[in-house]
């Protein structure tokens, strides 16, 4: 009978094990199945035991096999639950609602304000991801100008010095990419180390190609690359793009051989110009190179996508860029790294 009692327990799970509620009643049907079970086996004569070993009588087999039959033929028709949201939402986006934080105080929310800052913290001796979201108010609060990117090149070559000057034997994690990691809020990052953000906004893989010897003197423990967006957004094509990314993945590890460099997946999006098919596709090729660069590559796809593969509206603002509970899904999966 034990067959029996295994198909009975697996029927009558009203939810997997894993879910939300291993503690919920069973259903109707089920409990009447294994009521009857029940008496059967009451009726049933038991076998002796010799030594160890239990022989079975014939009938009572025969009678165990009709009853695993009707049970079969009742979990197959039965109808199963829907998904709860529970089991449909990855464990990374809850465990970022529940540990949702506003920004606090004042900080820049334009390209020139967080120009200003960055140069400011600068000036000061210091880095940006070192200081408070709100230092430096008076100085950049008001900024209206819009630098080029030739001045955010020329900024973020200055913090890289910086760094490579003044970091002794601290830890030091590096970012690069576009405006998503250029927003990376510093606030959420941990403290145990220097965070150098060489991300620039609009930026493409070949724009990054270019500018990677801005920190090749820095002494990085880890690197992490996200880049592709823009290049989709543009209009170029995935042969561009790898081909772009499969240097950058060879330039990193030549300039950094020591450090462990993290191949980001390409966030989905809610565009309708950069549809999610081409996105998985692409990032199953960028795997594919990452694996051969030896590197590491994070999928943060599952994390961010709904079930049409579209970028979730909850994490956005635009359907391309983060919002605070979108970074700290980001953050959550740069932790566990």
């Amino acid at each position: 009978m034990s067959d029996l009692l295994m198909l009975m327990a697996q029927l009558t799970a009203s939810e997997p094990l894993s879910g939300p509620n291993p503690d919920a009643d069973i259903a109707p049907m089920a409990q009447a199945a294994v009521d009857a079970a029940s008496r059967i086996e009451q009726l049933v004569p038991q076998p002796s035991v010799q030594g160890d070993m239990a022989l079975a009588p014939e009938f009572s087999r025969e009678v165990a096999a009709r009853q695993r039959q009707k049970l079969l033929r009742l979990q197959q028709t039965a109808r199963r639950p829907e998904p709860t949201a529970y089991a449909t939402t990855p464990r990374a986006l809850e465990v970022a609602r529940r540990r949702v934080t506003a920004a606090v105080g004042p900080k820049p929310v334009s390209g020139p304000q967080l120009f200003e800052q960055r140069w400011a913290a600068l000036q000061s001796g210091s880095l940006y991801t070192r200081v408070a979201p709100d230092s430096f108010y008076t100085q950049w609060s008001k900024a209206t100008y819009q630098p080029t990117y030739d001045e955010w090149q020329g900024l973020l070559k200055r913090e890289a010095d910086a760094i490579a000057s003044g970091q002794g034997s601290n830890r030091l994690t590096v970012v690069i990419g576009d405006s998503l990691s250029m927003w990376l809020p510093p606030e959420l990052l941990p403290r145990d180390r220097f965070w150098l953000n060489q991300g620039i906004s609009g930026d493409t893989t070949d724009g990054i190609l270019k500018r990677l010897s801005a920190f090749a003197n820095t002494n990085p423990d880890t690197i992490h690359l996200m880049a592709g967006v823009n290049d989709l957004k543009n209009g170029a094509s995935d042969h561009e793009i790898l081909t772009n990314l499969n240097q950058i993945m060879a330039r990193l590890r030549q300039q950094h051989p020591y450090a462990r460099v993290v191949v980001h997946s390409i966030l989905p999006t809610r565009w309708e110009n950069i549809p999610s098919d081409r996105v998985r596709a692409l990032n199953t090729q960028i795997a594919q190179l990452t694996d051969y660069h030896q590197l590491d590559y994070l999928d943060l796809h599952p994390s961010f996508s709904n079930d049409t593969g579209n970028l979730r509206q909850e994490l956005t603002t635009d359907g391309l860029h983060l919002n605070r509970l979108g970074y700290q899904v980001w953050q959550l999966a740069l932790l566990e790294v």
